[in-house]
């Protein structure tokens, strides 16, 4: 799937690489990541602007959430099932992620951006749950600039070696989020006690 992406980003550039992003973050499993990485690396061999690679990956990324986040509030789930997306959102699935909202609002809805199969998701809760736009947005959009630039910045620095550090990132994110999270959940406990 990943060859035939890419091939779309070298036919068709930034539009590809808005449209991957945009449904990367509204709800299909694509390796948007991945994709800004491949293309940062091509800015690097002067066919793109890298400058424009990462505001195209923020951009389609932020759309996307915000669209899955307003369709859902709008409408409901029952659109997702309409569109055939219903069988990624399962309710205990969504009421769990919701209950996490509503307790950390920031480690959730900005940690989730760093993990495609869980992003969607944590937008449609946000969505049913009516969580204000402003703050959706306002951690949304740290999330999605923090993320697009740590993939554009790792395709550009490594350069042609982009897919060996491709194929490493997902157990790279994993160990990172168990780490802040761990460091988080002991804080806590240590501010409780004091």
């Amino acid at each position: 799937m990943l060859a035939t992406l890419l091939s779309y980003v070298l036919l068709y550039k930034y539009t590809a690489i808005f449209v991957i992003t945009f449904f990367g973050a509204f709800a299909l499993p694509l390796p948007s990541g991945s994709v800004l990485m491949a293309a940062s690396a091509f800015s690097v061999q002067g066919y793109m602007n890298f400058p424009l690679v990462l505001l195209t990956g923020i951009a389609g990324n932020m759309a996307g959430d915000s669209s899955g986040y307003w369709l859902v509030r709008r409408y409901g789930i029952t659109v997702l099932h309409k569109i055939g997306l219903g069988r990624f959102f399962k309710q205990d699935s969504l009421d769990g992620a919701r209950n996490q909202i509503n307790k950390h609002p920031i480690l959730t809805i900005y940690f989730s951006r760093f993990m495609t199969g869980i992003a969607p998701a944590v937008n449609v809760v946000s969505g049913i749950t009516r969580l204000p736009y402003k703050r959706f947005l306002l951690f949304e959009s740290l999330g999605e600039i923090t993320e697009c630039s740590v993939f554009c910045f790792i395709g550009y620095i490594f350069g042609s070696n982009w897919e060996y550090v491709s194929q490493l990132s997902g157990g790279f994110w994993v160990i990172i989020l168990a780490g802040v999270l761990t460091t988080f959940m002991v804080g806590r406990m240590i501010f409780k006690k004091k």
